[in-house]
């Protein structure tokens, strides 16, 4: 009844925790046990049952009996827009600098493992495997781009591993992933006014100057979807000491379906012809999630150390765009062209068994950007490339629990933004981002 109770309250949590900002908006802080070597050699590690959500196959990694993990990562980001400045087809748009968008947020997750017979080992993981929030002040001169974005995602992960030989084992399982989007940002009420057939009616209305915040409308976009994906992946034990592991995540196609809220000012009310463009309607989007696929090398140097080496390669290319449609016969489609490109993960390093009871972690990772340059960077998003430093720890309690906990900090590249919104009226947004990310990590094994 107890174990029921925690994973009830586990979903439960998952469900309201808003998610964080990561490289694209994927999130790899899924182990605590794996944080402090930066996730190096996860496809190829048998530390606890968290390591499944990485490769499946590594549930014939770990000892035989029923085992429970209970992770929460909280995850800081700083993303400071210097020099942000923005125009309508060259008219300063008037507004403040935005703040600091980055959100603590917690990444929560829940592991389970246990033995099946003819050398069979089940699992499941229950993460928060994509999400993002950002939120920028009122008033911005951005707010035309974004305001509040948020994504979050629940996957539910069950899996099976088979020790095929004495040196090689499979896996696989089956991914239920649930998806929930909510993005807010201001409408130009005066520039829509002034660049319609209606411009005569604009001056005198309070919609003569470009960009006038008093005369602002808002707009809130929100949908949801569950669809579902798999993943595969193997364990080979060529030499004693030896792990390689391979590990692939398939994509998720996602259909969101939800509503635009319009919140229109009294001057665009006043105007007929242009409050029907802004009512409320249903939407839809489509959001496919990237594949991808992992390498790893896990190789026993001495009875204490253990070098770690990593290479993941995920699928950004998917998302070309994100297009917004409206059911509301004459609104155009909300379109933000991305137009990502794949990128890769590299990742070193190593355990240091300190006794029984203590191992000491460290890792560094070197995190592509998929954002390929200025134009295609958004508020929403200013990623960078990133390199981790990572340090960790393993604390053995007793014969049935066991404490991890890590400690990283991501050096982000700083970011230049050149980004111009799509649709009947453009506003381009140019600074420079200069993110950084705090993450602390810390899970809880028990052997049941």
């Amino acid at each position: 009844m107890i174990k029921r109770a925690v994973f009830i309250g586990l979903l439960l949590g998952v469900g309201n925790l808003n998610s964080a900002y990561a490289a694209g908006f994927a999130l790899i802080e899924q182990s605590a046990s794996g944080f402090g070597n930066a996730y190096a050699g996860m496809a190829a590690r048998g530390d606890d049952a968290s390591t499944q959500f990485f490769n499946p196959a590594n549930l014939s990694l770990l000892p035989a009996g029923r085992q429970m993990v209970l992770g929460l990562s909280l995850v800081k980001p700083s993303a400071k827009l210097d020099d942000a400045r923005a125009n309508q087809q060259g008219t300063a748009i008037p507004g403040n600098g935005g703040g600091d968008a980055g959100v603590l947020a917690m990444v929560p997750n829940f592991y389970y493992a246990d033995d099946l017979g003819n050398k069979l080992k089940f699992g499941l993981g229950v993460t928060v495997p994509y999400g993002l929030s950002s939120e920028y002040n009122k008033g911005w001169v951005g707010r035309y781009h974004a305001l509040d974005s948020e994504l979050m995602t629940l996957n539910i992960n069950p899996a099976i591993s088979w020790q095929a030989t004495e040196t090689l084992a499979l896996g696989g399982g089956i991914n239920l992933q649930y998806v929930k989007a909510r993005l807010t940002n201001a409408i130009d009420s005066s520039a829509l006014c002034m660049r319609s057939p209606l411009a005569g009616a604009c001056p005198g209305a309070g919609l003569g100057q470009i960009g006038n915040a008093a005369a602002d409308s808002y707009v809130k976009l929100e949908g949801d979807d569950l669809s579902w994906g798999f993943n595969l992946g193997l364990v080979y034990k060529p030499t004693e000491g030896t792990t390689l592991g391979a590990a692939y995540r398939s994509h998720i196609k996602h259909e969101l379906k939800g509503e635009a809220d319009f919140r229109r000012s009294p001057q665009i009310n006043q105007l007929p012809q242009l409050a029907g463009r802004l009512t409320d309607g249903d939407i839809t989007a489509g959001l496919s999630l990237p594949e991808t696929v992992s390498l790893s090398l896990a190789q026993r140097v001495t009875d204490k150390l253990e070098l770690l080496a990593d290479i993941t390669w995920t699928n950004w290319s998917r998302f070309k765009e994100l297009r917004v449609k409206f059911d509301n016969v004459g609104q155009a489609d909300n379109v933000t062209t991305t137009s990502w490109n794949d990128s890769y993960r590299y990742s070193l390093g190593g355990n240091y068994r300190y006794n029984d009871d203590v191992t000491l972690r460290l890792g560094v990772a070197l995190d592509q950007s998929a954002v390929p340059d200025a134009q295609h960077r958004t508020p929403r998003i200013p990623d960078a490339d990133r390199v981790w430093f990572a340090a960790g720890a393993s604390w053995k309690l007793d014969a049935y629990n066991t404490i991890d906990f890590g400690y990283a900090y991501l050096r982000m590249k700083d970011a230049k933004i050149n980004h111009s919104t799509e649709g009947q009226v453009n506003h381009q947004l140019q600074g420079e981002f200069s993110p950084k990310v705090d993450i602390i990590s810390v899970q809880w094994v028990r052997a049941l």
